[in-house]
């Protein structure tokens, strides 16, 4: 019995599908727990009253405490009577 070129391609092809498939469901679960250690909350800060225009990026922070002092002593340090605003935002890592 001879197999055809086409079914061997077909074979490799789906194999190779299931086989990405595979790796990416379980990387979702390996990262989730992986993040406890890695930035969850990145601090900006405008020279504006809001946010129209674009944030100076005050650093990445593991906890959100963390980045609220970072914004709280980024603020501390600007210009008196300089309308300003800081802000914590979550990392969207999905």
């Amino acid at each position: 019995m001879k197999i055809k070129p086409e079914w061997t391609k077909a074979f490799l092809i789906c194999a190779a599908a299931s086989a990405v498939s595979a790796c990416a469901s379980s990387s979702l679960e390996t990262l989730e727990k992986s993040a406890v250690g890695e930035p969850q909350w990145a601090a900006n800060g405008w020279l504006t009253p809001g946010t129209d225009s674009e944030p100076e990026i005050i650093g990445l922070y593991v906890t959100r405490e963390a980045c609220e002092a970072a914004v709280d002593e980024w603020m501390s340090r600007q210009v008196v009577g300089n309308p300003i605003h800081g802000d914590c935002l979550p990392i969207d890592r999905h």
